[in-house]
Order: C-alpha cells, then sequence, then structure tokens
C-alpha cells in the first residue's frame, strides 16, 4: 500500500455574507444555546464562481454547544453570475478565541460545504470535496468564507 499519498488544496471561490439581526435562545433541552441568522446579501467572487447570496434565503442555525463549540449548520440560496440558483449547506465548527482576548478571531473556523445545483456548468461543486475557513468581521457584520477544492 502507497502511504504517500498527498492531496492539494484549489482555492475556487470566497464568499462575503452580510447578516441582519442574530437571534441565540437557550439553554435548549440537552445543552448549550440555539442560534439563528439570516443573511441580508453577500457576493461571492473567485476563480471558478461568481455570483451573490440571495437575501433572507436561508439562516445559519448554529448550535453554541456547552464547551463554547459552536455547531455550524448553515443553509442558504446562492445566485451564480449566470443566473444559477445553487443551495448550499455548509457545516463545520467554531471553537473560541483564547479567553481574555475580546474581539479576537476564533482560533478554528472551519467547515465543509455541500451544494445541489442544476445540471450545467456549475455541477462540478456536486463531485467535488470542497473545505473552507471563515473570518468574522463586525461593522458591519459579516463573514468572510474562503473555499478550497481538495485536488490529488
Amino acid at each position: 500500500m502507497d502511504t504517500n499519498v498527498s492531496l492539494k488544496l484549489e482555492h475556487v471561490f470566497d464568499i462575503r455574507i452580510e447578516f441582519g439581526e442574530r437571534f441565540t435562545f437557550g439553554p435548549v433541552v440537552g445543552g448549550g444555546r440555539q442560534g439563528y441568522t439570516p443573511p441580508s446579501g453577500g457576493v461571492i467572487e473567485g476563480p471558478r464562481l461568481n455570483g451573490r447570496v440571495v437575501p433572507m434565503s436561508g439562516a445559519d442555525y448554529a448550535t453554541v454547544r456547552a464547551d463554547g463549540i459552536v455547531d455550524l449548520n448553515a443553509h442558504y440560496l446562492l445566485q451564480a453570475k449566470d443566473g444559477t440558483y445553487i443551495y448550499i449547506v455548509n457545516r463545520g465548527y467554531i471553537s473560541p478565541a483564547t479567553a481574555g482576548e475580546p474581539g479576537a478571531q476564533p482560533a478554528y473556523f472551519v467547515c465543509t460545504p455541500q451544494f445541489k445545483v442544476p445540471i450545467g456548468p456549475h455541477d462540478w461543486l456536486t463531485r467535488t470535496v470542497i473545505v473552507g475557513s471563515g473570518e468574522r468581521r463586525s461593522s458591519p457584520d459579516h463573514t468572510i468564507f474562503r473555499y478550497y477544492a481538495v485536488v490529488p
């Protein structure tokens, strides 16, 4: 068995998601708190995909666990520049910054999106393993995701 398998990451696109009001409630049964944050818009830019985030087309239904880790569970509708609608389900984890660092970026913010798209120029999204990292920004409230295709 060859144990020298290597994988590379190829940058495919970035998404800037803008948010309106954030809602959090709890504690919920089983522990933690439940979040709900709908997108107010956003843009997609990159070498393999460009377009926009469709406003109010879904939400981030993140769960803040009792240990402070955020289970990311976001569902949105994207629209490619050619008009094609793309459904994204983005799952991952956000680990808060080290205690005592107010306003610091999360120590770990990584996601694995999955896509549903019509047959056509963007269906490569449904047969490509994609990973991403996120960065929260404020004023205005938005997150920037950078996505990479995993290639042999």
